[in-house]
């Protein structure tokens, strides 16, 4: 190619670029600057990793190096003073579990050199360079780094060691210990130490567990919905594919890619391997962690799970104070580290508990014994059926939003009545939209709005429900306001992002942003309450954002870091419950089980992300016997008989929405999206599934879930403690379980061998 002709081509080039500038300008498209996803692919890992060391080839520790360092009645702990990695025996079955892959697969691994050293090492960090005009996060690890073990000493139950990280000047002390069944590893917050670089995340003992596929019964248990698994396989088709979610879900004050993923509200994960299993329960520090699970094929060809610690986050600096909320430039906070200790524990299970059922029985164990969750008693033989009734929203007028009545207290006072004559002997009721303006004005208390019946309606109608037994909730969304109740004002009292923004959600259907409310505000209104609340003879609040999402919060008056927020909601809660006697949550987060009674709309689904290959329920296998919870409102169903099914396979309460209005008269709400909840066309179908209902579950409302498994495909069998087994047929076709017929698409209680 001649030396013009070259020209020419620069030039054209050039031309092109221009013109798409131009385009870019003309028609306004703004881009929106947001951090890579951590760990996405495998080439995304290496781009971003630390280049490969020159030396020795990564290995793993040699097991004839590690000493015997602490025992329990279970487990016995040893510690290679080298590596820094321990291994744990247990003596019930002489199961051997590594901080490091295992090293029987070792020769078979592939990938390249920088990767062999993540694996083989006890820690990883990701780190930012503060020297740099641009922030980009990389990620090294102690074998990449010819890192320094320093201290390393024996405490009760296990030992201690600082690791050294010389290239990004990183000091990290821990600390592994053994107590009972479980290993609890621990990053101590306060010794870290930073110099040259800025610390994002520590991976400890990343690859604790990992195992190869190489035929064997094994899955990976993640906090997917109410669970979900990963199974083992040889050959994966969905490499560049991981699992990697922020506990209690994403930090909204930090900028992230979202996805429409299910959002954790459990801190735990799992593996079972053969007849080897774990369940790890993030005890500390759980708020900034993420949950990453990589398949065989995809980073290396392990199977491995972890926790990720965070200790930084991106967010969105503003170019300018008057920018639009999508300009800016990413950045991390300099001068703050999040949190305080991480500690994980590995609760090492036994041969025949080594399965997902195995795994949630262990975590019903600490939630009773670490979290103070207490079982529940059953007040009746029968099911509560819980009845939500909305009162009233708002929709655009003419002039001004206009006023729609739904339901007012006498139109509920028959509903719950017509109930009652048709059998349905037990309820739990909320009252939805009761505030003044209705179910779209957030951050309001009470008075009752008087179109519904005010005050005096609303006590007829709870001294009604009293008469019969049945507790009455209001249902309030304190963590958002957009009404100015309580005093809010948004320049003073909502959640304030590290950019000096209000955070604000677009949860209402005429597209206002409202406000989110810093958690001590609302800790304070909600307490301003309580006592209004009890005087009407309510016998407990329902809750929304409250116990469910965590958020960091940089508001100079009210603001609190996420772990703060997490101590400051669950003083409101156990304020409402002491009060009042009740809390209903709504796709609660599991640090609000101790002071909640019943869960509505607790997740029983997974995302169906290419590489889970089911799911399972591990929530309601924890929980059941603890607390009370329903799915989706029976009349709000996408699939009928499919997810009435499920919830009786999943131990699930009944519920049901209601209005007196026909949805037509709503349609254009502000804040319901309910449809189907006219209660003449659901009166009779409520009473007759409330029997189903109640026939297989009224008498194990109060028992702990020991078994469940599959039967054969679509056909799944749950065992409770008192030995009833309830059979769940989804398939089109009859299932014969030895004496136990179970039609199609139809369940059958078993007791003792027979059928009912």
């Amino acid at each position: 190619m001649t030396a013009l002709s070259k020209l020419n081509k620069t030039a054209a080039i050039v031309t092109v670029l221009m013109a798409a500038a131009v385009l870019i300008l003309a028609t306004n498209l703004k881009f929106e600057f947001r951090s890579a996803p951590v760990d996405r692919s495998a080439h995304a890992a290496q781009e971003n990793s630390a280049p490969p060391q020159k030396g020795a080839a990564s290995r793993l520790p040699n097991e004839s190096d590690f000493k015997a360092i602490a025992e329990t009645d279970v487990l016995r702990l040893k510690l290679d003073e080298s590596t820094g990695h321990f291994m744990v025996e247990d003596k019930r079955n002489n199961n051997v579990y590594r901080s490091f892959p295992n090293p029987e697969h070792w020769a078979q691994e592939k990938i390249s050199e920088n990767w062999k050293k993540h694996l083989s090492s006890p820690i990883m960090v990701q780190y930012v360079d503060f020297s740099k005009s641009i922030l980009q996060a990389k990620e090294t690890n102690i074998a990449a780094e010819n890192g320094k073990l320093k201290e390393v000493q024996s405490i009760p139950g296990g030992f201690s060691v600082t690791f050294e990280l010389p290239e990004t000047g990183f000091t990290i002390p821990v600390q592994v210990k053994i107590e009972k069944d479980f290993i609890e590893t621990k990053i101590i917050r306060e010794g870290i130490k930073e110099t040259n670089m800025g610390l994002v995340w520590v991976r400890l003992f990343p690859f604790f567990g990992a195992e190869y596929s190489a035929g064997q019964d094994g899955y990976m248990l993640i906090p997917d919905g109410a669970g979900a698994l990963i199974r083992f396989k040889d050959n994966q088709l969905n490499v560049n594919k991981v699992y990697d979610e922020s506990v209690y879900g994403p930090d909204n004050t930090f900028t992230g890619l979202s996805n429409n993923r299910n959002k954790i509200i459990m801190p735990v994960f799992g593996m079972k391997s053969g007849g080897k299993g774990f369940l790890a329960v993030l005890h500390d520090g759980e708020e900034y962690a993420n949950i990453v699970a990589s398949p065989s094929g995809v980073l290396s060809n392990y199977n491995w799970i972890t926790a990720t610690m965070n200790f930084r986050s991106s967010f969105l600096q503003f170019t300018s104070r008057n920018s639009p909320d999508e300009w800016g430039f990413i950045d991390y906070n300099k001068d703050e580290l999040f949190g305080s200790d991480r500690s994980v524990r590995y609760y090492i299970l036994d041969t025949e508990k080594s399965d997902y059922v195995g795994m949630a029985q262990k975590y019903r164990d600490y939630l009773m014994n670490d979290k103070g969750v207490k079982p529940a008693e059953a007040k009746s033989k029968n099911l509560p059926l819980h009845v939500d009734i909305i009162g009233g929203d708002r929709e655009k007028g003419v002039v001004t939003d206009r006023y729609i009545n739904l339901t007012n207290t006498d139109d509920t006072t028959r509903m719950v009545n017509a109930l009652y004559d048709k059998g349905v002997s037990n309820m739990a009721i909320t009252y939805m939209g009761w505030q003044p303006d209705g179910y779209s004005a957030f951050g309001e208390s009470l008075p009752v709005d008087k179109r519904i019946g005010g005050d005096k309606g609303m006590k007829a109608f709870i001294d009604n429900a009293h008469s019969k037994g049945f507790p009455v909730y209001l249902d309030t969304e304190y963590g958002l306001n957009n009404t100015g109740a309580g005093g809010f004002d948004e320049k003073f009292h909502a959640v304030v992002n590290l950019a000096g923004r209000n955070v604000m959600l677009n949860t209402l259907y005429n597209n206002a942003r409202v406000p989110v409310v810093s958690d001590k505000f609302a800790e304070e209104t909600i307490l301003k309450s309580l006592g209004k609340y009890k005087d009407m003879g309510v016998d407990g609040l329902a809750v929304n954002r409250v116990g469910q999402r965590l958020l960091s919060d940089y508001n100079t008056s009210y603001g609190s870091p996420r772990d703060q927020a997490r101590d400051v909601q669950e003083r409101v809660l156990k304020s409402i419950k002491d009060a009042l006697g009740g809390v209903i949550g709504n796709k609660s987060s599991f640090y609000a089980l101790p002071q909640i009674n019943h869960i509505q709309t607790l997740v029983y689904d997974h995302s169906y992300d290419l590489f889970t290959d089911e799911a399972v329920p591990f929530a309601q296998i924890a929980v059941h016997g603890l607390i009370t919870y329903s799915s989706e409102y029976a009349n709000n169903r996408q699939e009928d008989t499919n997810d009435f099914l499920r919830d009786i396979e999943y131990g699930a309460v009944p519920s049901f929405i209601f209005s007196r209005a026909q949805t037509k008269e709503f349609v254009n709400a502000y804040g319901i999206r309910y449809y189907n909840t006219h209660f003449e066309d659901w009166e009779a179908l409520a009473a007759e599934q409330y029997r189903r209902y109640n026939e297989a579950l009224g008498d194990v409302q109060s028992q702990f879930i020991t078994g469940h498994k599959t039967l054969a495909p679509n056909v799944k069998e749950t065992t409770y403690a008192n030995g009833k087994r309830i059979i769940v047929n989804y398939s089109l076709e009859p299932y014969q379980a030895g004496a136990a017929a179970v039609p199609a698409q139809s369940f059958t209680v078993v007791r003792g061998g027979e059928s009912k």
